[in-house]
């Protein structure tokens, strides 16, 4: 019985190379603003969703209405990524989402989210004093998704799901202290430490940090002409700004700490790296999957090792 999100991920957490951490793990003590989902363990990562099979599809979009919900604690706390329950990353190297049920039926205009586990996507935003409009899509079996929805290594298994991405409905997310954020990074040991819980408040709190020093250590220099491999070196060799190497050598170019949360891995130096003149340091933060649960909303976001 497979208890691992994503199939290859069983024998790579917490190592690097031959000792590789590949991506993600899944699972943890959700808090007491939500309920437990049944606990899955680890996975492993490097690509985006599934590509769809480029036919046009119409997009159905529905604005199901913002919950409330009593706050959850604040501060971040390190947790067990095997009791979480949802997915942690996305899948990786020919791999398919796997290891939960497919998600509920979309609801109609109006109505809420029923209970289970979704896709989501939204940009963070630089201003938290309004909730964030985020996309809703349901996690579907392989089979019965378009051709190309899923990566086809031979057939698929009765748990092969994809992201069911040709029908969407919308919510307002408030990123505050009603919201569960389940937060993986990387400290090349694969402990529990890689992943912690916190609410939308330390997410917010820690993007806007992480945007203004990623600012100065990085794209200011970068702007005035220091090359990537300086930029790099300086900051191993003087960590500031939250900045200092990766725990593993070869796991990327730096690690960012900030107020408790797991350290965040940049593999690559967003702006630098592929030439976005809009990036920010934020943009390593993946968001990954929706629990919803007795009308309490949690997210799990992801900037850890993507082998």
């Amino acid at each position: 019985m497979r208890t691992s999100w994503f199939r290859g991920a069983l024998a790579t957490i917490g190592i690097i190379g031959l000792a590789a951490f590949t991506a993600c793990s899944s699972d943890a003590s959700i808090g007491s603003a939500t309920t437990t989902a049944p606990a899955i363990s680890e996975v492993t990562s490097t690509v985006a969703p599934p590509l769809t099979d480029g036919a046009t599809t119409t997009v159905v979009t529905t604005d199901a209405p913002t919950t409330t919900a009593p706050d959850v604690p604040a501060g971040w706390a390190a947790t067990d990524p095997s009791t979480i329950g949802a997915p942690l990353a996305f899948p990786c190297c020919a791999s398919n989402w796997f290891g939960i049920a497919p998600s509920p039926a979309l609801p109609a205009s109006g109505a809420p989210l029923a209970d289970g586990i979704y896709r989501i996507d939204f940009a963070l935003p630089t201003d938290f004093g309004q909730p964030v409009t985020a996309t809703v899509t349901r996690f579907e079996l392989c089979s019965n998704l378009p051709a190309n929805s899923c990566e086809d290594v031979g057939g698929f298994t009765a748990d092969d799901l994809g992201v069911a991405d040709a029908e969407s409905t919308t919510i307002q997310l408030p990123i505050d202290g009603s919201l569960t954020v389940v937060l993986g990074g990387f400290n090349g040991s694969g402990g529990n430490d890689n992943f912690a819980i916190g609410n939308g408040a330390d997410l917010a709190e820690l993007v806007t940090a992480l945007d203004a020093d990623y600012k100065t250590a990085v794209l200011d220099p970068a702007a005035a002409g220091t090359d990537y491999e300086t930029i790099v070196a300086n900051l191993v060799a003087a960590p500031a700004y939250g900045f200092a190497a990766p725990a593993e050598e070869f796991s990327g170019a730096l690690s960012y700490t900030h107020n408790g949360a797991p350290p965040l891995l940049f593999q690559i130096l967003p702006g630098v790296t592929d030439g976005d003149t809009g990036a920010r340091g934020s943009d390593v933060i993946g968001r990954i999957a929706l629990v919803v649960s007795g009308g309490a909303f949690t997210i799990t976001t992801y900037a850890g090792f993507y082998s």
